[in-house]
């Protein structure tokens, strides 16, 4: 049997929790931690929101399209590092009934134009002030994302960031975007 004085057990304790604290701190910023999962067939809560110039959009302009609505923040490190990747994605969906909508959740208009600037977002940015939208859609943690199919239901949602231009998700989406719409759920 060993024995450990306590002054041996506090000096690994804090050991094993400096090692801890450095892995993290080190570990790549880069890691997407986003799962996206597929979801049964529903359909969301309206939205009538503004843009950014304040001109209102509801959710039912993208029907007929494949639309990846995601909520985020300029404060939230994971919401920034998967931007690009977003921006990429409708780039390479162009020839493809699909939209990009973001939802900015409880910030200013000044503060989100200028995170949209400088991160070059061609889509749609709008703004959800009062996080209502956020929380209708039973969305909990930042970001959240949401593919909706061509009818307008949700199909997927992805929780926490995603490397959104990878092939298999581009595939899965232009996928969706061959299905026919339909009236019901």
């Amino acid at each position: 049997m060993m024995t450990v004085s306590r002054r041996g057990t506090a000096a690994r304790s804090t050991t094993g929790l400096a090692m801890l604290v450095s892995l993290l701190w080190f570990a790549p910023f880069h890691a997407f931690a986003g799962e996206l999962s597929e979801v049964p067939a529903a359909s969301p809560p309206d939205f009538s929101l503004p843009d950014l110039a304040g001109q209102p959009h509801r959710l039912n302009e993208f029907t007929g399209k494949v639309v990846l609505v995601t909520f985020w923040a300029s404060w939230c490190s994971p919401c920034i590092q998967e931007m690009p990747g977003i921006q990429r994605l409708a780039e390479a969906m162009t020839d493809t009934p699909f939209a990009v909508v973001g939802v900015n959740v409880g910030e200013g208009e000044r503060r989100v134009q200028a995170t949209t600037r400088r991160l070059g977002i061609g889509f749609p940015v709008l703004l959800d002030r009062d996080s209502a939208t956020f929380r209708a859609w039973g969305a909990d943690v930042l970001p959240t994302a949401y593919v909706l199919d061509r009818s307008g239901r949700i199909r997927h949602v992805a929780r926490g960031p995603v490397e959104w231009d990878r092939d298999n998700i581009i595939e899965m989406l232009k996928q969706l975007a061959a299905e026919r719409p339909t009236d019901s759920d």
